[in-house]
């Protein structure tokens, strides 16, 4: 059975054991608690998850293409047109990765809570943890929900392959995420307070962050900007002055960082499953001039949004250009040439020339012209493992909070408010202030959040919530949604139920 329930029977249902003890002896140190939730946050980092982050969120936009060589484009090519069906992997990975995090969440949440409160170091430290999976457990959802519409809701850990779950309302799914959100963030701590060695972990300010979005996507306006004032007024975060910083190694857990996927380079690991490495940037390196694949290219359409508003910081630090990849990965050929042209020697001119443009043949399947910026590991920072680089991923950053506390105010009748949080996002990206009012100032939040925020998976997502998605060739509203995965359908017996605009299999 691969109900969501089921999902985690491939992990750790069909195993009664954690390690080599049961679930009842488990939960018997601190210790082990921490590993609980450590588990959950594994889901986070494995790379099929991470791919359907971009394969999701900027794929399916006008941002990005998914690329790659012909195969890869190909397999790509019916859920891009959104005719994809409901037995294909990649909608099937989006799934069963949530339901497993959400399963190891709600084991953590459940263990923890039945321990002895004196096998902590402290009570709060116990709460902690509990908040932290019960983060986790909201943030499953959210993707899930975001992805499929209506989803089961998961509130346990599900024990048996036998027990079924039927899908739930969108709003009734916000409602849930809200909840324990809400929950969450009465115990968790701010990012001041973690010590360095647990930056990654999920604090106080994560929560906020999610409920200011969560409320966004539901149209609480009024709970959304009380939410992302939470997190302005902590005195936590602040926008980091340099754009390009904030996704560099330097950059990361920086001031403007809420919440971010933790990668390091092991010299031991480089396995597609062991979640050491980011193998989303294997992903996006340009292909065969690097050991890239050469996926999830930035369209001419992103770069066009750019050059409309004057945005050279945001789009420099974004779009990296066929030239700049010739000029970062040949640097040695560049300089071979210029030591040739020195020397005055023709033949050596011409072999260097030759040399070069045999090297810059050796990029391949470049359909638009620019590669994700956020994303690139130069070859002095590239892991030699090449599934292994150390790059994290930023998920929610301050500057999104501020777009989100302004939209909510323009909805809510603060516009002074809101202009002068988007003038923030604005002025660091070197732009004139907005004086805008009514929607016109909205049209400019939501163009300032594909500028801010492009090629960070939330375009398509934000394309749906503002009903603009009809400009995708193909979309239509009944396939806004991708497909429940046909293997849950076929083993319920009516509880879950496919989408709107698909029957089943192809």
């Amino acid at each position: 059975m691969l109900l969501p329930l089921v999902i985690s029977c491939e992990d750790f249902l069909e195993r009664e054991k954690l390690g080599e003890e049961t679930f009842d002896v488990y939960f018997n140190s601190e210790e082990k608690a921490v590993h609980s939730v450590t588990a959950a946050y594994s889901d986070v980092k494995d790379y099929r998850f991470g791919w359907t982050l971009w394969a999701f969120g900027e794929t399916l936009s006008d941002n990005a293409v998914y690329s790659g060589s012909d195969a890869d484009n190909a397999g790509f090519e019916l859920l891009k047109n959104f005719n994809g069906t409901p037995d294909m992997h990649y909608v099937t990975n989006k799934w069963r990765l949530c339901y497993r995090g959400i399963n190891k969440a709600s084991q953590a949440i459940e263990g923890i809570a039945s321990m002895d409160d004196d096998l902590f170091s402290s009570v709060g430290f116990k709460n902690r943890l509990i908040a932290e999976a019960r983060f986790l457990r909201a943030f499953f959802h959210y993707e899930l929900v975001r992805a499929f519409g209506r989803v089961p809701v998961v509130d346990h850990w599900v024990q048996s392959a036998s027990e079924k779950i039927g899908q739930s309302e969108i709003d009734d799914v916000y409602a849930f995420i809200i909840d324990e959100l809400t929950m969450a963030a009465e115990d968790l701590p701010l990012k001041s307070e973690y010590a360095d060695a647990d930056l990654g972990r999920v604090t106080r300010g994560t929560a906020h962050a999610y409920l200011a979005k969560a409320n966004m996507y539901v149209e609480n306006w009024e709970a959304a900007r009380d939410w992302a004032m939470e997190v302005i007024k902590s005195d936590e975060y602040d926008l980091d002055p340099d754009f390009a910083h904030i996704f560099s190694f330097e950059g990361e857990h920086g001031v403007e960082s809420i919440f971010e996927i933790v990668y390091h380079d092991s010299e031991t690991e480089s396995g597609a499953f062991t979640n050491n490495g980011n193998f989303q940037t294997l992903f996006m390196l340009p292909r065969n001039i690097t050991y890239g694949y050469g996926i999830n290219q930035p369209t001419q359409d992103l770069f066009e949004a750019f050059e409309s508003q004057g945005d050279e910081i945001r789009r420099d630090a974004t779009l990296l250009t066929t030239d700049e990849v010739f000029e970062i990965e040949l640097a040695d050929l560049y300089a071979a040439l210029e030591t040739a042209e020195e020397s005055g020697d023709p033949e050596a001119i011409a072999d260097a020339e030759a040399d070069l443009e045999e090297g810059k043949d050796r990029l391949t399947f470049n359909r638009t012209g620019f590669y994700n910026e956020k994303m690139y590991v130069s070859p002095e920072n590239r892991s030699s493992q090449i599934r292994n680089n150390a790059n994290n991923i930023r998920l929610m950053r301050y500057a999104d909070v501020l777009l989100i506390y302004a939209e909510a105010c323009a909805h809510t009748n603060a516009e002074d408010e809101a202009r002068e949080k988007l003038n923030w996002v604005r002025d660091r990206a070197g732009l004139e202030d907005v004086t805008a009012t009514g929607q016109a100032l909205l049209e400019a939040i939501y163009a300032e959040r594909r500028l801010e925020l492009a090629g960070e998976n939330d375009r398509y997502h934000d394309l749906i919530r503002l009903n603009k998605a009809d400009k995708l060739t193909g979309w239509s509203e009944s396939r806004k949604y991708w497909p429940v995965p046909q293997a849950e359908i076929d083993v319920t017996t009516g509880e879950i139920e496919q989408n709107d605009g698909y029957s089943g299999s192809n």
